[in-house]
């Protein structure tokens, strides 16, 4: 019988994060955000309509020093004073222009931050699934959250609203089916015999990977660019050897057109390059 933990929470859900930054999948919460700068450019559309009727009262106030404040930043600044408001200074351009400084620069931050945030990646289907298991299985991580957040992972969510820490990098089709096809197939058939859970006499450590095998990601895209290498290699060779053993020049156009074709293939499938670099590649 195997035995089950008692239900984790943000702590080991946190240590998982910690320990594979690929699982920290958070919500972008891409709406609120907009809603926020919204809010905020609105609040200083109305700051900006209040500072300009100020400065206007100002301007037509006939008032000496009220006319300075357009060309004397510190007699603006000195409006506030108690002395200045006796000699009929107005003080509400330069208040409004601290709540202006205060709200632009919080507006600022926001839209900064929110623009780094766009730059974040999605997460990696098969991490994204992977994490949906680890929570769920008993097993496993077992991780049950009682809030309103407790189905943040199973909800459908677009792509766009889903964001990680550190998105796995597959820069290749073949790369990206190593890491979310064939890894499974090869632990299913012979990796089981050779890797098995880790183990630990930490107590947080052995909850994270109990019952769980990891694979490295970095040995996973090394392997796939050592295999697009050797296969760069016998296309290269191959294409020699069978055309000197070709003497019919329509075979040899036939079997040239055949390599160019694979050589294609081999582009897109080990490589990452754009459409346009894999044609130039191709004819050349």
């Amino acid at each position: 019988m195997v035995e089950v933990q008692p239900p984790g929470g943000y702590p080991r859900l946190a240590a998982l994060i910690s320990a594979h930054p690929e699982t920290g999948i958070f919500r972008r919460f891409g709406q609120l955000n907009a809603l926020n700068l919204l809010y905020l450019q609105a609040e200083l559309t109305n700051l900006e309509n209040e500072l300009l009727r100020a400065r206007e009262s100002d301007l037509a106030s006939g008032h000496f020093e009220r006319l300075a404040y357009s060309r004397d930043w510190q007699t603006l600044q000195e409006s506030v004073s108690v002395e200045a408001q006796k000699d009929g200074g107005n003080p509400a351009q330069w208040n409004i222009m601290l709540q202006v400084r205060e709200k632009l620069n919080e507006y600022n931050q926001t839209l900064y931050l929110q623009h780094i945030i766009t730059k974040i990646g999605p997460p990696n289907e098969q991490d994204h699934k992977f994490l949906q298991r680890w929570m769920k299985v008993p097993s496993m991580g077992n991780v049950y959250l009682l809030g309103a957040d407790s189905d943040i992972w199973e909800r459908q969510f677009d792509p766009a609203e889903l964001v990680c820490l550190l998105p796995t990098k597959c820069d290749s089709i073949f790369t990206r089916f190593m890491s979310n096809r064939f890894i499974r197939w090869y632990h299913h058939l012979i990796g089981h015999l050779f890797k098995t859970p880790k183990q630990s006499d930490n107590d947080h450590t052995a909850e994270i990977y109990r019952n769980t095998v990891h694979y490295s990601q970095t040995s996973l895209t090394q392997l796939s660019k050592i295999l697009g290498t050797v296969f760069a290699s016998f296309l290269l060779v191959g294409s020699i050897i069978v055309l000197y053993y070709i003497q019919r020049m329509e075979m040899r156009l036939l079997v040239i057109a055949i390599f160019s074709v694979v050589f294609s293939l081999g582009l897109c499938l080990f490589t990452n390059g754009r459409v346009v670099e894999i044609f130039s590649a191709s004819a050349a």
